[in-house]
């Protein structure tokens, strides 16, 4: 192999890894407030929800980062200690029962971050003024994604739990 085959070469083993940044099975979700945003933008699910500090009577903001077109959903809980495999759907649902539908929507904006599916799309909530301090909410969205196994299909997000001050 020729010196310039050989860095060709190199350069497109290295260059590969950033043209792929989207992982099957996974796509975003963030919570954003007046203290900040909390949840994943893309690249990762776990179990443990993404801690978030609010203000009664404040509005949050929920956006999904998935493909264009997508369906998408949002629930909430009083808790989120669940780990609970749910069959047909990638990742594991982390709300606790009861859940309650905050959002449902396609995801309908294009991204011009090329570093998740290239879609996004948000939901806004707003926080009555009489919640009570250190009462949390934990919140997780579904969306259908490509997956590692076939065709699209559901999958959820590492979750956020919103915590008012």
């Amino acid at each position: 192999m020729s010196p310039s085959s050989l860095a060709l070469a190199a350069t497109l083993a290295l260059a590969a890894p950033t043209a792929a940044q989207v992982i099957p099975g996974m796509f975003g979700y963030l919570v954003t407030g007046q203290n900040g945003t909390a949840g994943e933008f893309c690249w990762q699910f776990d179990c443990t929800p993404r801690p978030l500090r609010v203000v009664a009577g404040e509005t949050l903001t929920l956006r999904v980062n998935a493909p264009l077109s997508s369906f998408f959903a949002i629930g909430a809980s009083f808790s989120g200690t669940s780990c609970l495999p749910v069959p047909g759907v990638m990742n594991a649902l982390v709300l606790d029962p009861p859940i309650v539908t905050l959002a449902l929507g396609v995801v309908s904006q294009s991204s011009p971050i090329l570093a998740c599916w290239g879609g996004y799309d948000t939901a806004t909530l707003a926080l009555p003024g009489w919640l009570p301090p250190g009462l949390s909410i934990t919140s997780q969205a579904v969306a259908v994604v490509p997956s590692l196994t076939g065709p699209n299909g559901p999958s959820l997000s590492a979750a956020v739990e919103t915590t008012v001050q």
